[in-house]
Parts: structure tokens; C-alpha cells; sequence
């Protein structure tokens, strides 16, 4: 590895240590025996019997951790703490076993879906009704705080009656394989689950439902953050939800149990309006008297912010970015990164660009089909790029990196993968078929066989995608 390549991963990691989940909660939550003050906002919880702590999304475990750090830190006593969490396989934060069950905490932790299978299960399921038992115990004495972050939607489901779990499992990977948005995604999945689109906070009683959140979402809309649980307004849009399945799986046979209930959902919506007294179309809306606050604590801009900051330390002069929505497809996004990078080598002010965000890749037919994410896809289709064009950017040397902040990409263990100078050289000089890899969504292969994967194991937080590229003179 080149010390440029090694250079990128150190800004990297500076922009994921930013934004772990423990460390989060532990800068903004405090507590003083009374009064619960989050990111700067007090809440009163004089009178408090219970506090309800329940979660779901790869950040939700150290999220528990740095809450309890928190709680705990004034040394003022504390309610009877219990709750729930739901997590993938793996990302367990070592202090929150010891915590799930010291004094008055019991809070259980459910590692309910293997990981690198961002799909809920029957545990999954499971686990979702003990969790929205537990948020419909809560009375008026009671605060339920709400643990939520990326992840959190294939961790919190329980399908409506009329639609079974394969068959949402199956409405997503659908949408997911034809380059979905996270938006458009959770804009079907809200309109079927008793759990998202506000379904938790429907169910709650409590004082207060506190929502903490480390946001995967770009530009923060917190009803797609989890698909939205504890969020009353804009309720689900079963029209709007039939209109994006209908526009990306138009075959009317495809998915035909669940465009015949959004169809009906949406015809009941049309004729039905909020009701003060009850709820309507199975609780799309409700009366509600619990206190409802949310607050996002770290997102996507957090990271990119502290890359900066490192980069500058290292001595590079930076140009970054946080983007509010989508980036597109992968491979044109890659190839769009590197020839900025390559061409901002004209301006003597700037040799690193910094980005993040949330691409999307259109997968093959399973029979054509590698191994890979997003981020590898990326990559790949920046060297691929920087290959086709080194005999006019040499002798440069520079590193281009992408990786997930969760530390997952795809099916793959890896959470990104990086290129450099030396791996386009290697590259060009066995003639390595990287269209090939590409057009089969195979990066995971090629990365294997030059090097350059990004493996960090789970980082207990998530908060989409950062990419790092940076350029000097070979020999300078």
C-alpha cells in the first residue's frame, strides 16, 4: 500500500470515529436527575417511573452504550431503565451485554438478521411485536426513548395482515436490484407495516417518546430514517406508494397481492380524512397525546466535516461535499469522481476531494451476477476510468477510496475498497478485464484478486457512504 493510499484511509476512518454512535450520544445527552437534556433541549422527567429504550438499525447497540455513559455520568439516580434492541449479527458493542442487565437496566439486545443480509426475518418479526409490546405497556409516567438508525428498516417490521413477510422481502429486493432509492424504498415499505410510517408512535401512551437518530438518510427526512416509526406526519402514501412500485415493476402479474392492497388502501385514503377519535385505514392515523420529539445527532455532513479536518492535519488542501440527495448510478458516479479529481489537479489550491453520499446500482440478472456494493462498484468504475487514461495523467500519484460508514457493502464483508497509482499500474500491466468485473457487478472479485478491500468489521454506526480522493506529483 502506498503511503497515499494509507493517507486516505486514515481520513476515512477520522470521518466514521466521528460519528460513532457511543461517542454521539455521549457529547449531546445529559442528565441531572430531573431534567434529560438532549443536543441542547431539556425535557422534564420529574415524576418518571419507567424509562423504555428500545431501537433498531446498526448504530442502535453503541447508541445504548453512549447513552448509559451519559445517564450515568452526573451520578444522580435514575428511573428503572428496560427496553429492547434490535441489531444485525455481529455488531454487538462488547459494554452492551455487560449494561443489557447492571442495576436497574434491563434492556435486551436481539441480533436479529445475519449480517450482510439487510432483509428482516421471522426474529426479526418477533422481536418487532416484543418491542411494540413494550411501547404499548407505557403510561403517562412513563418515557420511552427511541433508539434509531440506517439499518433500522429491515430490523422493525411487522407486515400488515394482508401481506406476508416473503412477499415484502421480495417487493424490496425488487426495487432494491432496479436502483430504488432509499426514499422510494421506504416509501412502499411504510405503506406496509404496522410498525413504520408512524406505527410505534401510534401505539404509545408514554409522557414522552423520544427519537434519537444517527441519520443514513441524505438530507435528514426523518419519515424515510427507519421508514419512519415514531414519525405522525406526512402519514403513509399508499398512492404514491403503488406509483413508484407501478413505475419500476409495471408487469401487473409482479407483486400483484401488493398493488391490489395499496390500490385499496389508497382508495380508502382518498375518501377518508384524520380523525380525532380513533384511526383509520388500520391506523394510518390516530388520536395522540404522548409528547412526540425527535433529534438528529450526527448524519452524513458530521463525517464529511471531520474528514476535512484530518485531511488538513495530513497537509492536504481539501474540497468536500455532503450531498441531500441521491448520487445516481454508481459506475457513472465513480468515473464522474476520478476525472474530478484528476482535473482539480490544475488548481494549486486543491489536492483532496472529499464527498459523501448514497449511489445506486442496477444489479445483472442473478445468472450474471458477482459479488460486491456499492461502494466496490465504485471504485472499480473509477479505476476503470483512470486505466483508460493513465498514459495522459502519469506520474501522478494519488488514491481513490469509497466505503460504507457502517462498515458493510453490499453481500460482501468488506466495507468499500481503494485503488491507488500502483494497483491501475498492476492493472495495465496483467491486462485485467475490468469492464468485465463491472458489467457482471463483480468488484468484490477483482478486489480480492489486486488488493485494495476496505475491511473494518462492524462500526456501530451508519450514516451512508464517504469518499476520499487525493492526487500529488510522483516524487513530491
Amino acid at each position: 500500500m502506498s503511503e497515499i493510499a494509507r493517507d486516505a484511509i486514515k481520513i476515512w476512518q477520522a470521518g466514521v470515529e466521528a460519528v460513532r454512535a457511543d461517542r454521539v450520544l455521549r457529547d449531546t445527552v445529559r442528565w441531572d436527575g430531573r431534567w434529560l437534556n438532549v443536543d441542547g433541549e431539556p425535557y422534564d422527567l420529574r415524576g418518571i417511573d419507567r424509562i423504555i429504550v428500545i431501537g433498531a438499525g446498526k448504530a442502535s447497540c453503541g447508541m445504548l452504550v453512549g447513552l448509559s455513559d451519559a445517564l450515568r455520568a452526573s451520578g444522580c439516580p435514575l428511573p428503572m431503565v428496560m427496553g429492547w434492541l434490535q441489531i444485525p449479527e455481529g455488531s454487538v458493542d462488547p459494554r452492551a451485554r455487560e449494561l443489557a442487565s447492571t442495576g436497574s437496566w434491563r434492556v435486551e439486545i436481539c441480533e436479529a438478521r445475519p449480517r450482510g443480509v439487510n432483509e428482516p426475518t421471522e426474529k426479526v418479526v418477533a422481536g418487532t411485536r416484543e418491542i411494540m409490546r413494550l411501547v404499548e405497556s407505557a403510561g403517562p409516567n412513563d418515557c420511552v426513548i427511541v433508539l434509531l438508525s440506517g439499518g433500522g428498516s429491515a430490523l422493525l417490521c411487522l407486515p400488515v395482515d394482508e401481506i406476508s413477510l416473503a412477499s415484502k422481502i421480495d417487493v424490496t429486493r425488487s426495487l432494491s436490484a432496479l436502483g430504488a432509492s432509499i426514499e422510494q424504498l421506504n416509501e412502499v415499505r411504510r405503506c406496509l407495516s404496522h410498525v413504520k410510517g408512524g406505527g410505534l408512535a401510534r401505539h404509545c401512551h408514554a409522557k414522552l417518546m423520544l427519537t434519537l437518530i444517527i441519520s443514513d438518510v441524505l438530507g435528514d427526512a426523518v419519515e424515510y430514517i427507519a421508514s419512519g416509526p415514531t414519525i405522525l406526519a406526512p402519514p403513509p402514501n399508499p398512492a404514491n406508494a403503488l406509483r413508484i412500485l407501478q413505475s419500476f415493476c409495471p408487469d401487473g402479474n409482479e407483486h400483484r397481492a401488493i398493488k391490489k392492497y395499496l390500490l385499496r388502501a389508497s382508495q380508502v385514503a382518498s375518501h377518508s380524512k384524520p380523525s380525532s377519535s380513533g384511526s383509520m385505514l388500520r391506523g394510518f392515523w390516530t388520536r395522540q397525546s404522548t409528547i412526540l420529539q425527535h433529534h438528529v445527532l450526527a448524519n452524513n455532513a458530521t463525517a464529511v466535516d471531520a474528514a476535512g479536518t484530518c485531511a488538513v492535519e495530513l497537509g492536504y488542501r481539501y474540497w468536500m461535499h455532503s450531498a441531500k440527495s441521491g448520487d445516481g448510478p454508481a459506475d457513472l458516479f465513480g468515473r464522474k469522481f476520478a476525472e474530478q479529481l484528476f482535473m482539480s489537479s490544475r488548481d494549486a489550491l486543491v489536492d483532496c476531494l472529499i464527498s459523501g453520499g448514497e449511489p445506486t446500482v442496477v444489479l445483472p440478472e442473478a445468472s450474471r451476477r458477482g459479488r460486491g456494493g456499492r461502494n466496490q462498484h465504485l471504485v472499480l468504475s473509477a479505476g476503470e476510468w483512470v486505466c483508460s487514461h493513465w498514459s495522459k495523467l502519469a506520474p501522478r500519484e494519488f488514491a481513490i477510496l469509497s466505503g460504507g460508514t457502517d462498515g458493510e457493502d453490499g453481500t460482501t464483508t468488506a466495507a468499500g475498497a481503494w485503488i491507488d497509482h500502483e494497483w491501475v499500474e498492476r492493472c495495465l500491466r496483467e491486462n485485467l478485464p475490468l469492464t468485465d468485473y463491472l458489467q457482471h457487478c463483480d468488484s468484490n472479485s477483482i478486489f480480492k484478486k489486486t488488493g485494495g478491500l476496505l475491511e473494518t468489521g462492524a462500526t456501530h454506526t451508519n450514516v451512508c457512504d464517504l469518499r476520499v480522493g487525493l492526487y500529488r506529483t510522483r516524487g513530491l
